[in-house]
């Protein structure tokens, strides 16, 4: 059977790096090397449980490179936890499920993870042990990405008395300054140097190309820089409704932010848990809605408003779709049509056109955008967009909204949203969205502050 090689990761001496290497059966070897943040001393993290970081950034990390030639098996030159072995299973399998669906490739697809197993250190579960670190002010380790769920997150954790550190991976220096332009606080940089030939491999087309479980990569080398500081937690803002699919095919479900889901959160739990990382690795927005968070955003962390961003356009640095200086937002994608009928439910119309620099709601073009995103095409576009069932209550509200019920988009998707959904329950779930909570894995003093 043809293989994908995960090779055995390397520190590089006196650089506070580390190079990730693969053996792909069509283009040969790739190499990336991951460089961490000063003060995130690589080398100083104990044994074993420096190995076991590794590993698993460097099974997720390998999804970029398994793309450009798909494999039947991934064989790992490392030994394998039970648990590593599942989530190298999840990563590869549903992980890219856009990926195989969208290249036309069997799924799911019918893989092995191959390599030599080791006895776990601890059972698998849920619940990994009481950081010995711990204080009375955990330090976190918060992932920032600009949007509003950023922001959120680290306002929880700060009325939850923890000392949050936010902390993004960057591809380049540009990314790096426009993530610290979305934030009026100190952020930490973690770079990935991806192999220039996959690169070339993929503009030309020779390699095959797609999404991968970003989320899963970001998690491992947050997990590598809390180890090497001493944090408590690991602390990612991902909803409730990244565990909804974007479509079914076959019967089966594929999720654009698989890695986001409380499937895969649990699986990385368990996977830190058993490596011996004594770090609550967890998801601070699961229990909430989307409404949620932006009403919190809108009353609670105003400030925010003026620099947030959940355009993905932010991070295109060359051709038509390059944003111009101080443009946060598009207003013409699927991101900004999707933030802004979540957002307007909390904000005037004059106040939303000044975040959004624009009146996306407004434009009759971003129709097709609203229909999808409310659920009534049968898919969710191929984005980080929350549930439809929620959306179509948010867009029901605005339709009776003061100051919005006259906006083209709403107004044309109004009598739109009987086709699919029952619209009294749609009153329902906007009128409950303030205070239901869902499941979640948060320890109890984050919890608390949300009322989870």
């Amino acid at each position: 059977m043809v293989e994908f090689r995960i090779l055995a990761p390397e520190l590089e001496p006196g650089a506070n790096a580390v190079r990730f290497a693969y053996a792909c059966p069509r283009f040969g070897r790739f190499e990336e090397v991951a460089r961490f943040a000063p003060h995130a001393r690589i080398e100083t993290i104990p044994e074993p449980l420096r190995t076991g970081l590794l590993t698993l950034a460097a099974i997720l990390i390998g999804t970029s490179y398994y793309k450009a030639a798909p494999a039947g098996a991934v064989r790992l030159d490392m030994p394998l936890t039970s648990a590593a072995r599942r989530l190298a299973g999840l990563a590869y399998g549903q992980g890219l499920g856009e990926f195989y669906v969208r290249n036309a490739l069997p799924y799911p697809p019918a893989l092995e993870i191959a390599g030599p197993d080791i006895a776990d250190a601890r059972a698998p579960g849920r619940a990994p042990p009481a950081p010995a670190r711990m204080s009375d002010r955990p330090r976190a380790a918060c992932a920032f990405g600009g949007g509003k769920d950023s922001h959120v997150a680290r306002a929880i954790l700060e009325a939850a008395g923890a000392d949050a550190e936010q902390v993004s991976i960057i591809l380049s220096s540009r990314v790096g300054g426009r993530l610290q332009s979305m934030t009026d606080r100190p952020l930490t940089l973690m770079t990935r140097a991806i192999d220039p030939r996959l690169i070339a491999l993929s503009r030309s087309g020779e390699a095959l190309n797609g999404h991968i479980p970003i989320t899963g990569i970001n998690s491992c080398l947050l997990a590598l820089h809390a180890a090497a500081c001493g944090q408590d937690w690991v602390v990612f803002a991902n909803e409730r409704a990244a565990s909804e699919p974007t479509m079914h095919v076959d019967g089966h479900p594929v999720n654009h932010q698989f890695s986001k889901s409380l499937e895969f959160e649990d699986a990385l739990r368990d996977a830190f848990a058993v490596a011996g990382a004594g770090i609550d690795y967890f998801s601070i927005l699961r229990p909430v809605s989307e409404l949620w968070t932006a009403h919190y955003l809108a009353r609670r962390a105003p400030r925010a408003l003026d620099v947030f961003a959940s355009c993905n356009r932010n991070f295109v640095f060359a051709g038509d779709a390059v944003l111009a200086d101080g443009q946060r937002w598009c207003g013409k994608c699927s991101k900004c049509v999707y933030t802004g009928v979540l957002m307007a439910c909390w904000l005037t119309p004059q106040r939303h056109e000044a975040v959004f620099q624009s009146r996306p709601l407004h434009d009759p073009a971003n129709l097709d955008h609203a229909i999808d995103i409310a659920g009534l095409t049968g898919a969710k576009p191929w984005e980080c967009v929350g549930e439809a069932r929620e959306v179509a209550a948010a867009l029901h509200h605005l339709a009776a909204a003061p100051g919005w019920a006259d906006a083209p988009v709403i107004a044309a998707v109004k009598d739109r949203l009987a086709d699919r959904w029952d619209l009294s329950e749609l009153t329902a779930l906007f009128n409950g969205a303030l205070d239901a909570r869902s499941v979640h894995r948060m320890p109890a003093t984050v919890a608390q502050v949300m009322g989870a």
